[in-house]
Order: structure tokens, then sequence, then C-alpha cells
């Protein structure tokens, strides 16, 4: 059988995988003008100051094929090469950079391929078209098309055209003298001066790589105190980065500490029996409930001097509450041990000044720190367990739930919510943040950003602060949130335009139905298969990033002869 897979990361690479464990004799062609295995993000050329946003021990993505964690312990030097260094100083719960990582990719990448005849391709593909049975592959500057007997489609990030607020903002700039990046992953921008002011405009994980590469990317270090505190020393070459974004506040750092009393019997509320195609009205209130059980399942067991009753009496009565409000009171006497489900933690705050907003967003960070790292606050590792059951119990549920609202809700809402709980960045990197602060070098501009146009300059503000913030370059620290009519990329472009793949009604990203393309007709595409962060992400994620591999690559190969 002969597959083609558009996009060599680590989706595809997982891909190729399963289809090589599954079947023998295969031929496939690899089509990615990056790195196959790492791909573009996880690729060797790029700063090693940027890292990967979850520990070396918790990166497990292969099934048969050595975790991060192995690989890093049982790798030769000549494989580790440059970052031999690096390597020898990882631990399990150590963030590795993303090109070490790259390396590790480009090994499984070889290790997958091994059981098959795999051509790869440094190029895009720009469309694919029907050839009698079979599927021709056309490519970047070739002049015959590549004939394959199935297409799979993991591209990962595609880019998006610029929204009209976007070439707006750009035309501004480029009529005013200034500086504009839109939307897109981090990078270095030579043209801004040190001591120049640049408006970063999102506060998620891109934020924190963006600040990395104008701080630590410019010269600037951090050391140590003899107290242990954090402090920047800034080389002089860094800009004044003005930081904001519709929270105002970065994701929660990733946890370092561990349960106490052990997982909490999970899911408990929120199972794949619940009913109700209104999420926000009907399951969402499971949700709650989840996240909250798994919190004071560790609380109470984990801490229960903290506590005015046992985990029994307390199990019960939650279990059949349907506010549990006063009962959390009563047995939890101290409200900083109750657990907060803000996720707007500025909502309704004010400030007299930027200084003042400084000084407390530094304590916030500063608390989250504590709540990720002290084993006095294990019970927000039970929150996050409840969290991650949620999140698997909606997955499941949506093969069974259609209406678009529904689908909306988890992706454009509930995912977002989930993120911005258990995704965020190494507790390092906010350490960090609070020292920039500290230095000037990070000023906060607080929630509910918005920007606008004046006297030859970006201007931005925020309810939470009186005033306006001048500046003379604007970075939007954060990806663009492509659809199908929006994409940049050009085989999807092709297929869109002819009907021959259509946008999620929910979501607008790229409809499948049993991995497969869904076309204008409502029809499956029998030959054509997509998974990824493009693809309808409830569609396709159902069991994990494994699984759904897997399950794709099954669904190929039902198809061969």
């Amino acid at each position: 059988m002969r597959i083609c897979i558009v996009g060599a990361g680590p989706r595809g690479t997982g891909v190729l995988q399963r289809l090589c464990a599954l079947s023998s004799g295969l031929e496939v062609h690899v089509v990615d003008p990056y790195p196959p295995g790492p791909g573009r993000i996880w690729r060797r050329a790029q700063p090693d100051l940027l890292w990967m946003n979850s520990p070396v021990g918790g990166v497990d993505m292969f099934g048969e094929l050595p975790s991060l964690w192995e690989w890093v312990r049982g790798a030769s030097l000549s494989a580790l090469g440059e970052f031999a260094g690096e390597a020898s100083r990882i631990t399990e719960r150590r963030f590795a950079s993303r090109p070490l990582a790259g390396v590790y990719y480009e090994q499984v990448f070889t290790e997958a391929a091994a059981g098959a005849r795999v051509h790869v391709h440094r190029c895009r593909a720009v469309d694919v078209r029907d050839h009698g049975s079979a599927q021709a592959v056309w490519l970047e500057g070739s002049s015959s098309p590549l004939v394959v007997d199935a297409v799979i489609l993991t591209q990962g990030h595609v880019g998006a055209r610029p929204s009209p607020a976007s070439l707006s903002l750009a035309s501004y700039a480029d009529s005013h003298g200034l500086t504009y990046r839109p939307p897109g992953h981090a990078s270095e921008v030579s043209s801004l001066q040190p001591g120049e002011s640049v408006l970063l405009r999102g506060m998620g994980l891109t934020f924190i790589d963006q600040v990395t590469l104008l701080t630590q990317g410019r010269g600037g270090k951090f050391r140590r105190t003899s107290a242990g505190s954090l402090v920047y020393e800034p080389s002089g070459e860094e800009p004044v980065l003005y930081a904001g974004s519709r929270r105002g506040v970065p994701y929660h750092a990733k946890p370092t500490s561990s349960l106490i009393a052990g997982p909490p019997p999970l899911p408990r509320f929120f199972s794949r029996s619940a009913a109700g195609s209104d999420f926000r009205g009907q399951l969402w209130p499971l949700v709650v409930k989840e996240i909250l059980g798994g919190y004071y399942h560790e609380l109470f067991l984990g801490h229960p001097e903290r506590t005015t009753m046992g985990w029994a009496e307390f199990s019960a009565r939650f279990a059949s509450a349907d506010d549990p409000a006063s009962l959390i009171a009563s047995a939890v006497p101290d409200p900083a041990d109750r657990f907060n489900f803000s996720a707007e933690p500025m909502a309704g705050l004010e400030f007299g000044s930027l200084s003042a907003l400084a000084e407390w967003m530094r304590g916030y960070l500063q608390a989250d720190l504590r709540q990720r790292s002290d084993s006095r606050h294990t019970a927000v590792l039970g929150a996050l367990e409840g969290l991650s059951s949620a999140v698997m119990t909606t997955l499941e549920l949506s093969g069974q739930i259609d209406p678009v609202s529904w689908i909306a809700d988890v992706e454009q809402w509930f995912l977002p919510f989930a993120s911005y709980l258990s995704s965020g960045p190494p507790q390092r990197r906010l350490a960090e943040l609070i020292a920039l602060s500290e230095a000037g070098i990070v000023r906060f501009l607080g929630p509910q950003l918005s920007v606008s146009t004046r006297d030859g300059c970006f201007v931005a503000a925020s309810p939470a602060v009186p005033g306006t913030v001048g500046a003379t370059a604007l970075i939007e620290a954060r990806l663009a949130e492509p659809t199908v009519e929006t994409t940049t990329d050009p085989l999807v472009n092709a297929l869109f335009h002819r009907g021959e793949c259509i946008a999620d009604a929910g979501t607008g990203r790229l409809a499948v139905r049993d991995h497969r393309l869904v076309t204008k007709s409502g029809e499956t595409h029998p030959r054509r298969f997509a998974a990824g962060p493009f693809v309808t992400a409830v569609r396709t994620s159902e069991f994990g990033f494994y699984a759904v591999n897997d399950s794709l690559a099954r669904a190929v190969l039902s198809d061969d002869g």
C-alpha cells in the first residue's frame, strides 16, 4: 500500500509509527519543508532558550518507542551531539529545550520509519486530486504528482491569513514607521531598539517565549541572590515590554509537587453516562463538581488538620448537595483552603497606577508558584486530576452529541479554560517574569486590553488602570486561530475551494468523521484522512495522542485493496 503523510512533526511521526507497527510492506511518502520528526515547532535550528512546556518525564506519545526520558537516559554522546551537556543535567521533572526535543523526535522518526520504505520530500504539498481509485498529490515545484492509495493530513499548526484588524494595524505601522508583528510563533524582532516601548498582546505560552527571546535572547542574565530569590541583570539591549491580554494574567504554572492521598477515584460525577446537549447549562455543573471533588479528596485525606470533618462524611454530603458552598464553608474553615474557581482573577479589580498593578501581579505570581510547588497546597493537584478526567469525558462524549453550540462551547470556552488551569509554563518562567517586573523590563497593563492607534503610535488601555500607554511596536504574542476559510495552507485551500473539504460549523476547523475528510456533499472521502490541532479537536482527540494515531492508522489500512 502507498500512503502519503503531509506533515512530518510529532503527529505525522506518530501516525507513521502506528502504520508501520500494524502493517508490513508499506511505501510511505512524507511531505514537509521542515525536518522529519521535529517538524517546524521542534526543529534543532532554533534558540535553546525555548523550552518544552511539559517535563521530560511526561513526554511519552509513541507507544512502543522510547519516551523522551528513556531516550535521554540511554542516548549515546554521538546521538546527542551538541546537546550532550544539556542532556547530562536533565532530570525527569526538568524541561528540555526544544532543540534537544527535536533530536529526540528525529530519532523517533528514524525508528518509526524502519518498518517501511519511506521517502521524505522537503517541500510543501499544494494539492491532492482523485486519480482513478488512487490519489495524486502535487508537490511544490514538481511537474508530476505522487500517486498513492491514501493521503493523511497532519500539518499541525497551519498559518492563517491576516484578519482585517491585523491588516489595518500593519498598514498603520508601515505608514508611521512603527513595528507590527501579527499573531504567530515567537521570534526575535531585530528592529526593536534598546529601551523601545513594545506592546505584547497575549499572555499565554507564546508570550512567555517572546519575553524570553527579547530578554535572555538579548544577553540578559538571571541569578540567585544569597537569600534565594531570582533577580534579572539586564544587558542594556532589551526593549521595555508592556504586557496585557483579555484575562490579564499568564497561565498557571506547571505543578511540581505530588499528591499525598493518591489519585482521587475518577470519574465520579461527570462520566460517559452524563446526558444533555447543553454544555454550559446541563454538563458544566457536573464538570465543576468533578474538579471540586478531586480538590477536596486531596485536602481532606492529605491535609485533614485543615478540615472539621472526616472525608467519608464530607464525601457523602458533597455528592448529594446541589450547591455545596455552605457545606464547604463549614467543613473547611479557612477561606484560603477553599478552591477558587475563578477563570478571571482580575475581574472587577481596579488599580491607581501601573506600579500598583505590578505589585499585585507579582504577589499573584508568587502565590501561584507556592500553590504549584509547596506540599501544603497539593489539593490543587487533586483539582487538576478532576479537570483532566472531565476533559477526557468531554472528548469522549463528543462522539455522542452533535449540536454545533455544544462543540463550540467545548472548543472555544471549556478547553481554553482547562489550558489556563493546567497547561501553563514551567515554574521557572513565572519566577523570571517576577524578576523582569522588578527590573522594570516587563510592565503589566491589566485585563480586557484594548489597542488602538493615535498620534503616530500604538495605544493600549485596560479598565483596571487609568490612562493609556503608547508604544512604537506591537507584537501579537499569541497564535492565530486559523479556520479552513482563512488558512494559508495551499493544499487545504485547494480542497476547500472545490468543496472537497469543509469547515466544522462549530469551530471553523477542518471537519472529519471517522478520521476522514467531510466533503461539501456531507459524505466522507474514503482515501483522505486528517488529525491534529487544525482538525476539530473534539472529533479527533477522544482518547489521547497515541490512541488517535492508532485509530487513524487502522482506518487507513482498513481501506487497503
